[in-house]
């Protein structure tokens, strides 16, 4: 009904109208002529304008965590931007690979993108085998914000430089106990790198989350451990805590008394955090690129930034090709690194 109407487009004048009219009903009519720009887009071969429809954005973790945060308020942003709803779907399980593996299956029209972290570049190499080759399956589109991790002490251990906390294990091997959020967890990575960079040997004591190795720093639990800085912060606040390095390039602007561990002389230690957003393989190269510019956008607000500064992140931005290579990077990295220390989760 609709296509009849459109064949007849280019000529309808008054008589024509009347007389179409007469053979719809008012609804249908309505229906028909409000169809008529999409329709027409159609017959010319010409995709319409993205987006068109909501858009959703899987967080392959459980809500209420520091990732589903940082992706809801990107989400009100761009739909601030786009016009359209952006509904943030949590997706967790199997260490994120369940969501992930969900948007690498997904039609690659842009309508389902991925909010992941350094793990996608992780689990490809801790695990022998995954549902999705995460470098054909996945296009990077943008990096959307970044932030070091730091390396704290409990106060009792009596250490004040990452020289002293090295000296000190090399003093006691096997002595010294190290918290990380995880087996295989970045935390747990570079921990292994410091040990083979420092030639010493830490105890690594696994918990479920940041939250839990700050908490084990304050009891003493633990001595020492490497945190994001929301959790970092607690454990200076209640004065227990020490940080002593930083994996940044340079010095944060949040803890700014905190050297870098490239300072401290750890040469090879730049490895921040971040979050990015991935899409379906094949997704047509115009919406990623419009995803990346108005992502970069959106994290440039004056607004936006102070709120990530807040939890000692900072915006990036850039454009798919920056994200590509820099994705890349790390998954290269931590692909000889977890090959080196010979971490396996399955």
């Amino acid at each position: 009904m609709c296509e009849a109407l459109l064949s007849f487009s280019p000529h309808i004048g008054g008589i024509a109208a009347q007389e179409l009219s007469v053979k719809l009903n008012r609804r249908q009519a309505t229906l028909c002529l409000t169809s008529l720009p999409l329709l027409a887009q159609q017959a010319l071969g010409a995709e319409p304008e993205y987006p068109n429809r909501p858009v959703r954005l899987v967080v392959p973790y459980g809500a209420g965590g520091g990732i589903d945060a940082a992706a809801r308020r990107l989400a009100r942003e761009l739909e601030t931007m786009w016009g359209q709803s952006v509904v943030v779907d949590n997706k967790g399980g199997g260490d994120s690979i369940i969501g992930t593996a969900e948007v690498a299956h997904a039609k690659p029209d842009g309508y389902t993108i991925l909010a992941q972290i350094a793990t996608i570049a992780q689990n490809p190499h801790l695990r022998a085998k995954m549902p999705f080759d995460t470098l054909a399956d996945l296009t990077p589109v943008v990096r959307v914000s970044t932030e070091p991790l730091y390396f704290a002490v409990t106060k009792s251990l009596g250490v004040n430089t990452i020289g002293e906390f090295i000296e000190l294990a090399r003093r006691k091997p096997g002595k010294l106990s190290f918290g990380s959020y995880g087996n295989g967890s970045t935390s747990h990575l570079l921990l292994t790198a410091l040990q083979k960079k420092a030639k010493v040997e830490i105890l690594h004591v696994p918990y479920k989350s940041t939250a839990l190795v700050v908490q084990g720093l304050m009891t003493g639990e633990i001595d020492s451990g490497l945190m994001p800085y929301t959790t970092t912060r607690i454990g200076l606040d209640s004065g227990k805590v020490l940080a002593i390095g930083s994996t940044g390039a340079t010095r944060s602007t949040v803890l700014p008394q905190v050297p870098t561990l490239e300072e401290a002389g750890l040469d090879g230690f730049t490895r921040d955090q971040w979050m990015g957003l991935f899409a379906p393989a094949k997704t047509p190269r115009s919406i990623v690129d419009k995803i990346a510019r108005d992502v970069t956008t959106a994290v440039s607000k004056p607004e936006y930034a102070a709120w990530l500064k807040g939890f000692g992140v900072t915006p990036a931005g850039g454009t798919p090709n920056m994200f590509d290579m820099y994705f890349r990077q790390d998954y290269e990295y931590y692909r000889d690194l977890i090959k080196a220390a010979n971490v396996r989760l399955d």
